[in-house]
């Protein structure tokens, strides 16, 4: 995102004037109708950046080439400072410019990790902004909704951020296969935001399966009805494991499913 007057307090490496107009990562949509959203700044420190000798600091990801959007004839270079956090005001925005590939998402989340153990960018972010941690469990649950295509529509767009705390229901479900300790379901959730197909993988039983899920759930909730999402959450580099293939004729409603994991189970 291109901003306008991008907030520029007195940092180490900002030698500037207090605004300025600036790229920058905006790191998160936390609900409809926003006013200001968080962002990381990108910087290029005069040109230092993109010299040879230029060593990365912890708190710095490089900005990845070919992000920049066909139709905007910007070149977009530098670092993003990931231990930024200002709020971002909608007047602000001038361009949208291009989106972070998924595994520089990833690295982001890495250096938050870290940068988060460490009181220099501790104290530094407390003073910028009191949220940051809210912010970086945000983006890193919005990433991992996005690695594990949680809440993808049918276009290929992933719409969890924007749908986070919508309630949806089970409007048909399908047992792919049980491997060793867990179950593996595709499942429709249907709501007023639309109906998005995922494959849950669960250490609950069929009964408890029949139970928990008879009723509507936020879409924060459901992602955390799949073991994928804590083990992602541990390690966010890791690689998943290919789902089953649900059979388009073997969805039945969480009704039938009752009925059916019922016998099955006496």
């Amino acid at each position: 995102m291109l901003v306008r007057d991008y907030p520029n307090p007195q940092y180490k490496e900002a030698h500037a004037a207090p605004t300025k107009t600036r790229f920058a990562v905006v790191i998160g949509n936390f609900r409809g109708g926003y006013a200001t959203l968080p962002a990381h700044a990108i910087v290029t420190k005069g040109g230092k950046t993109e010299q040879p000798y230029y060593r990365l600091k912890e708190n710095e990801l490089r900005v990845p080439a070919n992000i920049i959007s066909d139709r905007a004839d910007i070149a977009l270079k530098g670092v993003i400072k990931a231990h930024r956090f200002p709020l971002i005001r909608k007047e602000q925005m001038i361009l949208k410019v291009g989106s972070l590939p998924l595994e520089t998402k990833i690295q982001l989340i890495d250096i938050h990790e870290t940068i988060k153990n460490r009181p220099i960018h501790v104290l530094e972010m407390e003073k910028e902004n009191p949220y940051y941690a809210k912010f970086m469990g945000f983006f890193k649950e919005v990433t991992l909704a996005e690695k594990m295509q949680f809440m993808r529509d049918d276009r290929g767009n992933h719409q969890y951020e924007f749908v986070r705390n919508e309630e949806f229901r089970v409007k048909a479900i399908q047992l792919l296969e049980k491997r060793n300790h867990l179950h593996i379901l595709s499942v429709q959730l249907e709501g007023d935001k639309g109906t998005f197909t995922h494959t849950f993988a669960t250490k609950k039983s069929l009964q408890e399966i029949r139970e928990d899920w008879k009723e509507p759930k936020k879409a924060k909730e459901w992602i955390r009805e799949d073991v994928k999402f804590y083990a992602l959450w541990k390690n966010p580099f890791l690689q998943l494991k290919p789902d089953p293939q649900p059979h388009p004729d073997k969805y039945q409603s969480l009704e039938k499913f009752r009925e059916r994991s019922s016998v099955l189970e006496r």
